[in-house]
């Protein structure tokens, strides 16, 4: 495997994106930093726009770094360079990935942390924060998954819409536990087996259609650039 390309090609896309992932993390700071206001419409709309701003990191680095890469006949370029397409997949799941946790970790330990030293919201929703916070998290693998394998823009919109219209649903329903509602409320985090079961899916998932991914891509032979 030609492993210093590899590299090339992570770096590349880390160039490139930077500056979007330099815009969701201020963008999502500064929606944590509304939410201290104290009151319960500037905690909403923080928080909000807070997800929101992960939100954006999900979606724009698979349609941005793979998608659009493949439509502005990049691809083409890079596949006339001494690298498999295999290989090209490695690259693109490790740049995307990478980059991706750049801003999801920031954020998500921001969060955690304003949570934890400030009164403002009790800590029980914090078991319930990391749980939201993982959707997107999903959302991008099964965008990434998309873009890789579909190999159309069509596959890659549609994923994309799934997604996004997903998360309200699943947070809806979420909120609708009487278990993960009423331990939100609790003055310390409440770590329960459903709770648990929740995290340790999400990951579970994520890992499963990473895998998948690369899986259908070693079985390709026919390739469109």
């Amino acid at each position: 495997m030609n492993r210093s390309l590899i590299g090339e090609l992570v770096l590349k896309d880390w160039r490139l994106y930077r500056p979007m992932i330099l815009s969701c993390m201020v963008a999502g700071a500064g929606a944590l930093a509304l939410s201290q206001w104290g009151n319960e419409p500037t905690l909403v709309v923080g928080a909000v726009a807070f997800f929101i701003a992960i939100i954006m990191a999900a979606t724009m680095l698979p349609l941005a770094g793979i998608l659009t890469e493949r439509k502005n006949k990049h691809l083409a370029f890079l596949m006339s360079l001494p690298i498999t397409f295999l290989e090209y997949t490695t690259a693109k799941l490790i740049s995307t990935l990478l980059i991706f946790l750049v801003p999801w970790f920031t954020l998500v330990t921001l969060a955690i942390s304003v949570i934890g030293f400030r009164n403002f919201v009790p800590h029980g929703v914090i078991p319930m924060t990391l749980i939201l916070c993982g959707l997107p998290f999903v959302g991008m693998c099964i965008m990434i998954a998309a873009a890789l394998v579909g190999e159309s823009e069509g596959w890659a919109i549609a994923a994309n819409v799934f997604c996004q219209s997903s998360y309200g649903l699943t947070w809806y329903f979420l909120n609708r536990i009487p278990v993960l509602h009423n331990n939100a409320s609790k003055p310390k985090p409440v770590w329960d087996p459903l709770t648990l079961n929740i995290l340790g899916g999400e990951l579970v998932l994520i890992l499963v259609i990473l895998a998948l991914t690369y899986f259908l891509q070693s079985r390709k032979r026919d390739f469109v650039f």
